[in-house]
């Protein structure tokens, strides 16, 4: 909403202080029109022009000192995040919805009553409009193809032509459409200011062009002024058009004014930095870093190179690709295998069902260590979790814990915690169960989407599997949601969405999985 109205008003304000009554008004009838409905296209492009970026947040909540593992009976009681805060999104949602409801009433009860109107009058058919006659209409106007006049029984014939020529002349240019066009939009978007002050500035310059035709046709501008005075008196409904006491003076004077044209395209082609300018701003996103990249939820494919890394419990050893390698040797291992055989695509790290997440914590230290970021968690007989590492604190645009701080609201952040016997704290709550989890996990994605974020904390003695567990779980929760997303907006599931729809469902749902080392000085990333 805010960048409709932003939108919106620089091109208002550009059409007032270079086009306003210095181009042809049909060229400035057409550009307020069209910066209405830019205004609400641009900020809905999503069109990929600017470089990729990846920026990972610290976010430093739920902390823990370090220390031994707590039995389950004295376990800490898990950070609770703020209770559910008022539902200021359904209250002005359903304000919104109120308000465009009634304004959308108001315009089509206008329509009624033109048309009951017309229905009651006396008409005489004409070649190019009708003309419509009734007792009741107190001031000229037009809408659509009939001009509405009052029935009188001894006419001022002169006059009334030259109102007549008028009328025709809105029903020529079809001044009713935008009218209409803009009334709807002004209703869709009531809350943007400049929409009301489009629908005036339209009035005007719709009621400038139709005195113009009538001059040119050849009637005495001052013939014409009087004419004007005498009918001025009186009330048609707001979506016609007619004579208006507001506008009259404005009229006068742009009569008297020479034809307007003069460096129009030259006005006009200074809207083009404009135009690219918003597109920029509010338009573009990020283009992908590759054709095809490899995104952290994606399987590799055969051809990736992969070096897989096995961990078991107590043990202060590893396997890398089936070699016995020593926790304080594996930097240098890993450095030295690499620059043997070239660049690594990802980290396999597969873990037995006694191996602890101290072990884990240790492996992923030396792979940020050595910028290997990318890492796919296995299990025995089940399908691989792929996840990137955060690179260290300050390395590839980390912020500070204090600046995160004041970007990220505790209420938009899910704890998840599991003690040294594997028992889950979810929330405020302990979840006995993964299907629990899952269902809480959903909840707060629905409600929090796309600002929702979970942050996952293992104690060092909880083990590698529920770990692995619960990942799984997480981007399972993310996936349903999405998946009821595409259904509900597209009517059909996530896997069968078009790329475009597909990208759309990914930026309102992210999937946004924080991780929280129990250490001295924790530093918990978003994925």
């Amino acid at each position: 909403m805010l960048e409709v109205i932003v939108c919106s008003g620089l091109l208002l304000a550009f059409y007032q202080f270079l086009l306003a009554r210095k181009v042809p008004y049909r060229a400035g009838r057409r550009f307020l029109l069209a910066s209405a409905l830019l205004s609400l296209l641009i900020p809905a492009l999503r069109l990929p022009i600017l470089p990729a970026e990846t920026v990972y947040l610290t976010i430093p909540v739920g902390a823990e000192p370090a220390g031994p593992s707590a039995p389950v009976a004295e376990a800490a009681a898990p950070v609770e995040v703020a209770g559910a805060a008022f539902p200021w999104q359904g209250v002005l949602a359903a304000l919104y919805g109120a308000v465009a409801v009634l304004l959308l009433a108001v315009l089509v009860r206008n329509l009624v009553r033109i048309r009951r109107l017309r229905q009651a009058s006396r008409l005489t058919p004409l070649r190019d409009y009708t003309l419509a006659e009734h007792p009741d209409v107190r001031s000229p106007f037009s809408f659509w193809r009939t001009v509405f006049l009052r029935q009188e029984e001894r006419p001022d014939e002169r006059q009334r032509l030259m109102i007549v020529a008028h009328e025709a002349a809105h029903i020529r240019h079809r001044h009713s459409r935008d009218k209409v066009a803009l009334g709807v939009l002004k209703a869709l978007c009531w809350f943007n200011p400049f929409f009301w002050m489009m629908e005036r500035m339209l009035s005007e310059v719709q009621e400038y062009e139709a005195d113009e035709d009538v001059l040119r046709a050849g009637y005495s501008v001052d013939n014409y002024r009087l004419a004007i005075f005498k009918q001025l008196f009186g009330y048609y409904p707001d979506l016609t058009s007619g004579l208006s006491h507001s506008l009259t003076k404005k009229r006068f004077t742009m009569m008297n004014q020479a034809p307007r044209g003069s460096l129009s395209w030259l006005r006009f082609g200074a809207a083009l930095p404009l135009f690219a300018g918003l597109l920029i701003a509010f338009g573009a996103t990020a283009r992908p870093a590759s054709p095809a990249p490899q995104g952290p939820d994606q399987a590799l494919v055969e051809h990736d190179k992969v070096i897989r890394i096995e961990i078991s419990s107590g043990s202060e050893v590893v396997q890398v690709d089936g070699e016995t390698v020593a926790l304080k040797d594996l930097k240098p291992y890993l450095e030295n295998l690499i620059s043997t055989e070239g660049p690594v695509q990802c980290i396999s790290i597969r873990g037995d069902e006694n191996a602890k997440m101290g072990i884990l914590n240790d492996v992923k230290d030396v792979l940020r260590a050595i910028g290997q970021l990318k890492i796919m968690y296995a299990a025995p007989k089940e399908s691989a979790v792929t996840r990137r590492l955060p690179p260290p604190v300050g390395v590839g645009g980390t912020v500070t814990p204090s600046e995160a701080l004041q970007s990220v609201d505790r209420n938009n952040v899910f704890v998840v915690r599991v003690n040294s016997a594997d028992k889950v704290f979810a929330g405020n709550a302990v979840s006995a169960s993964d299907a629990d989890l899952l269902a809480r996990s959903k909840e707060f994605i629905r409600e929090r989407a796309p600002r929702a974020i979970i942050s996952l904390g293992m104690d060092y003695g909880s083990s590698y599997m529920k770990y692995y567990s619960i990942q799984k779980l997480l981007k399972q929760a993310f996936d349903e949601v999405r998946d009821e997303l595409a259904r509900g907006q597209y009517g059909k599931a996530l896997a069968e969405l078009t790329p475009e729809e597909r990208e759309a469902i990914l930026m309102a749902v992210p999937l946004n999985i924080t991780e929280m080392e129990l250490r001295n000085n924790p530093q918990p990333i978003v994925r």
